[in-house]
């Protein structure tokens, strides 16, 4: 390799002494830098992505808290002394249930049947929904009927409290 080098012209062997350095910046470039920086860009977007992720999550966190505090304000059974059946009894009756309400009795230890007739659909699902929601009252079964007038159905129905 020596004496090849000798050979060369002094004009040669800048040429090849400029290729030789140009082919190992190229190969520095392409095999060090470029894969370093493509590296870098991605865990830039990934630390994007995880920060937008983590702030999600400190919301959701807040929304959970402010939540749980809702729920421990709103009167359930267990707190304010009322018994389920009492409960499930005057709700429904101050909803504007009382004249479809037939039957609320006890199914074992912790659970409530009840059955309404001709009730109005739409006053029967708000009620419901207001059991679950403001009495964290949970619906076990529930089977509906629609009836020959318009709007109504016939119910019936398993609660339990869901904080038992």
């Amino acid at each position: 390799m020596k004496a090849w080098w000798e050979t060369l012209s002094l004009r040669e062997r800048g040429a090849v002494a400029g290729g030789a350095l140009l082919t190992l910046v190229l190969l520095v470039y392409l095999l060090f830098w470029e894969p370093f920086q493509t590296q870098r860009h991605r865990l830039q977007r990934t630390v994007a992505e995880l920060r937008a992720e983590l702030a999600w999550m400190r919301q959701a966190a807040q929304e959970v808290r402010r939540l749980d505090g809702a729920r421990a304000r709103v009167a359930d059974p267990a707190a304010d002394g009322r018994s389920l059946l009492t409960l499930v009894d005057q709700t429904a009756r101050a909803a504007g249930l009382g004249s479809a309400l037939r039957r609320v009795a006890p199914q074992g230890v912790d659970q409530l049947s009840v059955q309404l007739d001709a009730v109005e659909f739409e006053r029967l699902i708000a009620w419901l929904g207001e059991l679950e929601r403001d009495h964290f009252i949970a619906i076990v079964t529930l089977s509906v009927d629609r009836t020959s007038a318009a709007g109504r159905v016939n119910a019936r129905l398993i609660v339990r409290s869901a904080r038992s």
